[in-house]
């Protein structure tokens, strides 16, 4: 057996063997990645091995699977997987300060989840503190430009994750912070103030690598400029303001004299102020200084960010400052159904295509709370990706994988039939039927039963004149007047049910297709927040009485 076929058969033993029997290929995954990254290269063979072998797992009895796990050495392999993440270099507990800069342009979607968690996760791992840094200065892009609601919404999101952290900053409240010094690195003549056309400036620097003419002004000069940018007698388009680099010493154009300041004419900002502020710092310089003025230690962030390292050295270079410790993450892609994209989101709200920000459709973490996505859940699906540098898709069905097992014992069981289709029963064996709450649990429902039934319209026509089994109820010849013939357990279809007392309700499903049908009586006393199962469906979540979100299978 191959090191992976290793891998992968000792998790879903120990899946297996954790629920009660059955192991789930979504998880098994999760969990051999989480061991093995870079199994993550071809996923479409991992989950034909995975499939193979949870097959042959579930296939033993459970005593079987759980002497084959003992062998394996499990429990002690589990105990070091989950003493947390890699250790950050240079780190003391203690001393450890770290940043979340999230742009307040909506609430969170799944791709802020992992930079969220996995600060998190090192501020308490090393008893450090977390500051959250609004970065919110770009009052310009449409795909940038901050909503005032969003701050709180970012706020409610971080504590349903149960992120703990302590000082707000809103980077748009420093500008002075950010003009001082910059003002400060004009006349260390570390930085100029360009009046290039932006064609021109990178034709001349980037593509024939000659320095621009304002790189050689007089500090007189460029703060003269640099006044008459403050005051706006420059306009948007006719001056930036540029740190100064060592042409010959970098190679990444995107790097050389690169922009920490711009003109806005016209800044769509909610906190802009009276009359509004026309210059607005770079994302790249406003948390540069704030890193170093907050006493920022370690920066967890993307790979993609890369670039914004590199410019930062050149400023912290300039300054004399230390650069904090850094950790980069690969890119969390997302697959082309996932609409992440919040200006297309704003769009969609407002004709009417999406009901808002917690729309199922999404993948924004209001969408998931709405559903029943635990954030416990998404924590440790974060957390199962490990911390490499190599791109990762975002998998869902391993996000609801993780959520299964952190609801699947408390989750009360409940009958729901779509479209329903009225039968009769010649006899009626019982008035109440007692089925399980939740499978293996002491807790029963009582379901009044009568000889009105209704089953769902796809089981009647799909087992007209066969037998079948109302679930922990009687078996039937399914017809407009069905014959019962007993109680005995039998192989034979199983279909769910409604009688007397069933209550109109409404399942949301993940595309937005709205499911109407029947709900067996206590499904009634839900409360608003409760999650439970409807069976041979899935896990939903009431959102109030009649009215429930559908969360996964």
């Amino acid at each position: 057996m191959s090191d992976t076929e290793q891998i992968i058969r000792k998790h879903a033993l120990a899946n297996a063997v954790q629920f009660c029997g059955k192991a789930e290929i979504g998880s098994v995954i999760g969990k051999a990645i989480a061991e093995k990254p870079e199994l993550k290269a071809d996923m479409n063979a991992l989950k034909q091995k995975v499939a193979k072998t949870v097959s042959e797992v579930n296939a033993l009895n459970p005593e079987e699977q759980k002497k084959e796990l003992e062998k394996t050495g499990w429990q002690k392999i589990e105990k070091e997987q989950r003493t947390g993440l890699p250790p950050l270099p240079g780190a003391e507990k203690g001393k450890v300060i770290m940043r979340m800069a999230p742009n307040p342009n909506g609430p969170f979607h799944i791709g802020h989840a992992r930079m969220v968690i996995l600060n998190d996760e090192y501020a308490k791992m090393y008893k450090g503190k977390l500051i959250l840094r609004f970065d919110d200065t770009d009052p310009k892009n449409p795909n940038k430009v901050p909503m005032k609601e969003a701050y709180k919404w970012m706020e409610e999101d971080l504590e349903w994750l149960g992120v703990r952290y302590g000082k707000v900053f809103r980077a748009s409240s420093r500008l002075p912070v950010y003009y001082k010094h910059f003002k400060n690195l004009l006349e260390t003549e570390s930085a100029y103030v360009c009046t290039c056309g932006q064609e021109e400036w990178s034709r001349l620097v980037r593509n024939e690598r000659k320095e621009c003419p304002c790189k050689s002004l007089s500090t007189e000069e460029n703060l003269k400029r640099w006044k008459d940018m403050l005051s706006h007698k420059l306009k948007e388009g006719q001056a930036v303001g540029r740190i100064k680099t060592d042409m010959e010493k970098i190679s990444d154009p995107a790097v050389i004299d690169w922009v920490a300041f711009r003109i806005v004419d016209k800044p769509e900002h909610p906190f802009a102020g009276k009359p509004p502020k026309k210059v607005w710092p770079m994302l790249d310089f406003a948390s540069a200084i704030d890193d170093y003025e907050f006493g920022i230690t370690h920066i967890v962030r993307g790979k993609d960010l890369a670039v914004s390292e590199a410019r930062q050295k050149i400023l912290y270079g300039h300054t004399g400052w230390k650069y904090p410790i850094t950790r980069v993450y690969g890119k969390f892609m997302t697959t082309e159904e996932m609409i992440l994209s919040k200006s297309k989101i704003a769009e969609g709200i407002k004709s009417g295509k999406f009901s808002g920000w917690d729309d199922p459709r999404l993948v924004m973490l209001r969408a998931f709370r709405k559903r029943g996505i635990l954030p416990e859940a998404i924590r440790n699906y974060i957390l199962g990706l490990g911390f490499g540098e190599s791109e990762t898709t975002v998998d869902l069905e391993i996000l609801y994988s993780e959520n299964r097992k952190l609801i699947d014992k408390t989750s009360n069981r409940y009958f729901f039939v779509a479209e329903p289709v009225e039968i009769g029963l010649d006899k009626l064996l019982t008035k109440i039927v007692k089925a399980p709450l939740y499978p293996g649990g002491k807790k029963f429902r009582k379901i009044p039963a009568s000889k009105k039934i209704f089953i769902e319209k796809q089981d009647y026509a799909a087992n007209l004149g066969k037998e079948a089994r109302l679930m922990h109820f009687c078996n039937i010849v399914v017809g407009k007047k069905s014959t019962v013939t007993g109680t005995e357990l039998k192989n034979i279809p199983k279909l769910h049910w409604v009688s007397k007392g069933a209550v109109k309700t409404k399942l949301v499903m993940p595309d937005g297709k709205i499911i109407s049908g029947l709900a067996e009586p206590s499904a009634a006393n839900v409360r608003a927040g409760q999650i439970v199962q409807f069976e041979r469906i899935g896990f939903a979540r009431c959102f109030r009485k009649g009215l429930f979100y559908f969360a996964h299978k």
